[in-house]
């Protein structure tokens, strides 16, 4: 979208101020660059957390399977074991997918 488009409809005293802002921050007078957003870290708390006190057992298994899932690295084992040939046959080079349509 052109600037001329983009205040073809705004009042001229707001499209003197665009103007005006646009050609000082050309100038180098105004930052037209926007604030780096925040880097926001979800964090989620462990299942063992949420499970009442009165269920040691049921927080003792949870547990269990928390540290194995934690545990294991990321793509320690192959993304189809199931088909492993279908999986190299996708990734060569000139393979192109064709869904059949129903």
């Amino acid at each position: 979208m052109s600037l001329a488009l983009y205040t073809h409809n705004v009042p001229l005293t707001q499209k003197a101020k665009f103007w005006g802002d646009f050609v000082s921050s050309l100038k180098g007078n105004a930052d037209l660059c926007a604030a780096p957003e925040p880097h926001i870290t979800n964090w989620y708390p462990s299942i063992t957390e949420t499970i009442p006190p009165t269920y040691p057992g049921l927080r003792q298994e949870f547990g269990k399977l928390e540290s194995l899932m934690w545990g294991q690295r990321a793509g320690s084992r192959a993304p189809t074991p199931v088909l492993p040939d279908a999986n190299n046959r996708i990734h060569t080079v000139g393979y192109n997918y064709c869904p059949r349509a129903y």
